[in-house]
Formats: structure tokens, sequence, C-alpha cells
């Protein structure tokens, strides 16, 4: 396939309007939930046998961000806790990049209405068989994905 790039070696960012800013990004390892897709319906109309569809929502996934633990609270596990805790957030954009090992910005998406759902952490566990590393996840509820670039 000509002008198809492979990409090996990349990292994820995270920018959420009104929380993240240039002074603190956010990078996280795994990013799942990217999902926009149409609800659809069968319907009769008089007389038929076999059902027709037709589109009547727009749905999306939650986004599912995981990084390692990390030391300190970030802007966005603050706001996560703020929503969680005390109710305390409104809708706003986010972008998510998938950036090379140079910093080049590969792919964006923009994501509408976002507001955080929730924040994890893996299990603490000390054992052979497992990857003792710590993590974090944080779930965001939105409305919209667009990508970008």
């Amino acid at each position: 396939m000509t002008g198809f790039n492979l990409v090996h070696s990349h990292s994820f960012q995270i920018e959420i309007l009104g929380v993240t800013d240039g002074s603190s990004p956010e990078y996280f390892c795994k990013v799942e939930g990217l999902n926009n897709a149409l609800k659809m319906e069968p319907y009769l109309p008089g007389g038929a046998n076999r059902p027709y569809y037709r589109s009547n929502a727009c749905e999306t996934t939650d986004l599912i961000l995981t990084r390692p633990l990390v030391e300190g609270k970030t802007k966005m596990t603050v706001w996560c806790e703020e929503a969680i805790d005390k109710g305390i957030f409104k809708l706003t954009q986010a972008h998510i990049l998938v950036l090379n090992k140079e910093g080049k910005i590969l792919a964006q998406w923009k994501i509408e209405d976002v507001y955080p759902k929730g924040i994890a952490i893996t299990s603490f566990q000390l054992d052979g068989q497992a990857d003792p590393a710590i993590g974090e996840t944080i779930t965001i509820g939105y409305s919209r994905l667009v990508r970008t670039k």
C-alpha cells in the first residue's frame, strides 16, 4: 500500500479545555472508546413483510484513558475527583492527539460535551507472575467524536 505509514513509537496526549493546559500535558499509554455509531431501528411500512431500518440517534461509548500512576494529582485527576465528590463540572471539549517520537501530531480527534464519569486505580499486588506497575484509569463520557487530522 503506497503512502501508508505504520506508527511504531508514539504517545497519546489528551487536552481538555478549561482543565489541562500547555504547562502540564497529560499523556496516556492506552485510549479506548473512540466509537461513534448510528443507532438503528427497524420499521415495517404498511403491507411489508421485511423491515426497513432508519437511524434514530447517534451513540458514543465511554472514553477510557489508562496510564501508569503518576506522583501527585494531575489537573485531570482533580477534575474527576471534584465531579465525583462534589458534583462540580461543566461540559467541555477535548482533543486526543497521537504523537510520534519527535512530538509531531500524526492524528487528532475532537470530542464534544466531555464530562468525567470515574477514576480507578489498578489492584496493588506483588507477584512474580504479574506486572508490578500500578495504573490509573479515567473514564469520560462524551456526545460527539470528530477526527480533525
